[in-house]
């Protein structure tokens, strides 16, 4: 229908369909077709951080880290996903000083079909598998990143693997089938970072004691941890159900050890013996061996809490001898009880976690032939969910061994945090507590999940 006036011609009034031969303006098309891509800054972290121990070696380390996704729907049952990741660490002041690096990474970039009752993905995956928080045992196939030890929560400290996953969903069940055909192995910090596996300050390494023989060649030591044209990372078949008052899963895998195991070459273990000169440049060799992993998880619930269980036997665990500082392997078994809940106010999670490590056959190692740890999370939100109260926390039941990460942060401007927090670290010399005692930190920092 349309209404003339008797003025003039800009005051006309059109009601009903538009004439088809005018073209629409270009500006109004653009605004009614939305770009296919989904493209944002998936998680962002800025955190500032001052070393609070007396004997530290730095002042304060920093780090700032990004990740970019980008995602759509392509023809038919195809999706795709483009990802890539900034890191950047800055460290300084006292012996440690000049320690700034600025490191980019691929992180999800993978092609995905779709079928009826499967999946299969080709790319840069993170794949986690196993059931409880923190340490699970079956989780042996992804890629740990270590370029900060145990200061993120876990989903932070795994990098993607270049893999190929099949899955298949039927009445219940999964079937998840992974191949890594290249190894990626864990991140690291700077060689010069105080959270460096080597300490060539000290002369330590990490998991080992202290040995006052060996300290002046880790101080000299060449690190060799090129693994370029290794060979693959192995791969891995889980199976799971889900329903019916529980889920359960069983795993088998061919892993290869994501954290290296660092090797005494042959010249300097034979100067130590006394059976040779020193070497011109001791070296420490990365060694990541290959093994057999056969486990499985289990969750139920029982009443308001969820209880969790998950263990793995390992066919080879890498460890040093100690007549001799030989590496060789060792079955090892790695176990985890836990309950999550909420207690009283139903704000107030609760998260523990009771965990074993065993190694068989390890008589006459420097490792630690058996471990046992108490961890968790306690969460409180509160004034109105403005703010947040956590805790994290690992504690060592058969030896000292202490890490407690408690931490104030608003979240009253989701999906941004800001956070105050306290990084404490204790412990004997041959745990991770005392390794990176030093490392006590105080922490002020920003996060955002987007």
């Amino acid at each position: 229908m349309l209404l003339t006036a008797p003025a003039a011609a800009e005051d006309v009034l059109i009601f009903g369909e538009p004439d088809p031969d005018e073209p629409e303006p270009p500006e109004a098309e653009a605004a009614e077709m939305p770009s296919p891509w989904d493209t944002r800054i998936e998680r962002g972290l800025l955190e500032l951080g001052q070393l609070a121990a007396n004997r530290r070696t730095a002042d304060f380390s920093h780090h700032g880290r990004a990740e970019f996704r980008a995602g759509r729907t392509l023809a038919g049952d195809w999706e795709l996903r483009l990802g890539a990741r900034l890191d950047g660490h800055w460290q300084g002041g006292g012996e440690r000083s000049g320690v700034s690096r600025l490191d980019a990474d691929y992180a999800e970039n993978w092609l995905r079909y779709r079928g009826r009752d499967w999946r299969l993905t080709v790319g840069t995956q993170r794949v986690l598998w196993g059931r409880v928080d923190e340490i699970p045992p079956t989780d042996r196939l992804s890629t740990k990143d270590l370029t900060r030890f145990a200061l993120d929560e876990m989903v932070d400290r795994r990098r993607t693997n270049p893999a190929v996953r099949l899955e298949f969903y039927q009445a219940g069940w999964a079937v998840d089938l992974l191949f890594l055909p290249l190894f990626r192995p864990a991140e690291l910090p700077d060689r010069d970072s105080v959270w460096h596996p080597v300490d060539r300050e000290r002369g330590r390494l990490f998991g080992l004691p202290a040995d006052p023989a060996l300290a002046p060649f880790i101080r000299d030591a060449r690190i060799d941890d090129d693994v370029s044209g290794d060979g693959d990372g192995g791969g891995g078949v889980r199976l799971s159900r889900g329903g019916a008052g529980a889920d359960f899963a069983l795993t088998l895998q061919r892993a290869r050890h994501s954290q290296p195991h660092y090797r005494v070459d042959d010249a300097t273990r034979a100067a130590l013996l006394g059976a040779g000169p020193p070497p011109d440049r001791p070296t420490l060799h990365a060694e990541h061996p290959r093994t057999w992993v056969v486990g499985g998880d289990l969750a139920t619930e029982l009443g308001a809490w969820t209880l969790r269980a998950e263990a793995a036997w390992l066919s080879d665990v890498p460890v040093t001898r100690a007549d001799d500082l030989r590496q060789r392997t060792v079955a090892g078994f790695d176990w985890v009880l836990g309950v999550e809940g909420f207690p009283g106010d139903r704000d107030f999670r609760t998260t523990l976690q009771v965990a074993g490590q065993h190694l068989d056959g390890a008589g006459g190692v420097l490792e630690a032939r058996e471990a046992y740890y108490l961890t968790g999370e306690l969460e409180n939100p509160f004034a109105d969910h403005q703010w947040r109260a956590r805790v994290r926390f690992s504690a060592g039941l058969d030896r000292r061994d202490v890490y407690l990460n408690p931490e104030l942060a608003w979240i009253g401007f989701e999906p941004h945090e800001f956070y105050a927090g306290l990084h404490w670290l204790d412990g004997r010399d041959d745990t991770a507590g005392g390794f990176y005692r030093d490392n006590r930190m105080l922490v002020l920092g920003w996060r955002g999940q987007f």
